[in-house]
């Protein structure tokens, strides 16, 4: 076990230290940022609006992707904020890691951990962006596979800024990628049974 804590720690420090830079301090600072989801609100809404005006068949398609990523992420948090952290109680990095680049984000500045000090109150074990991320990123792919790709790949560009502002440990990602993608494909098998028996519900 202590050896899997040991790789743990390595891959960590290699993407919160050995990668640290001004360019990929905004970047993945961005990413980690929940409200930086709120940039697609109006493209959702332009998409929806030019979708609803030239083709009604893409834009209900369009919405139903849209609400049943929306169910499987609120499930994904629920699950993985009140369920799971609380039943593993594992510690952030940054509470117990000397030597971690943090980021504050009440006082927008980097410092470095001392490994006394509490940064951060919620637990580490999973981390919620992560899964998250990955339950919406699996609904979107099964609703528009070409893209499929990129959706994955922002999840993990997410996972890896958890890393990044030493917030979790690489296990924590790992396992929250798992979670949300099984929480994604479960809500989608749910979503296509329903629009079996409930027709007006499939797009």
């Amino acid at each position: 076990m202590s050896q899997i804590y040991e790789i743990d720690k390595s891959i960590l420090f290699f993407f919160n230290r050995s990668i640290h830079s001004d360019i990929l301090n905004y970047f993945f600072v961005f990413l980690s940022d929940r409200r930086s989801a709120l940039i697609f609100v109006p493209a959702i809404i332009l998409i929806g609006y030019y979708l609803n005006k030239k083709k009604p068949d893409s834009f209900r398609k369009f919405i139903t992707a849209v609400v049943v990523a929306l169910i499987a992420v609120g499930l994904s948090d629920i699950i993985s904020s009140m369920i799971i952290k609380p039943m593993f109680e594992r510690s952030r990095p940054c509470q117990v890691l000397e030597g971690l680049y943090f980021w504050k984000v009440k006082a927008h500045l980097w410092i470095i951990t001392d490994g006394i000090s509490s940064y951060k109150s919620s637990f580490s074990f999973v981390s919620s962006h992560a899964a998250n991320s990955m339950s919406a990123a699996v609904i979107l792919s099964i609703f528009y596979r070409k893209p499929a790709i990129l959706f994955i790949l922002v999840s993990i560009l997410i996972g890896i800024s958890r890393l990044y502002l030493g917030v979790h440990y690489p296990s924590d990602v790992l396992c929250g990628w798992g979670t949300g993608a099984l929480i994604g494909f479960f809500i989608a098998k749910i979503y296509y049974k329903m629009s079996v028996k409930y027709p007006k519900i499939r797009y």
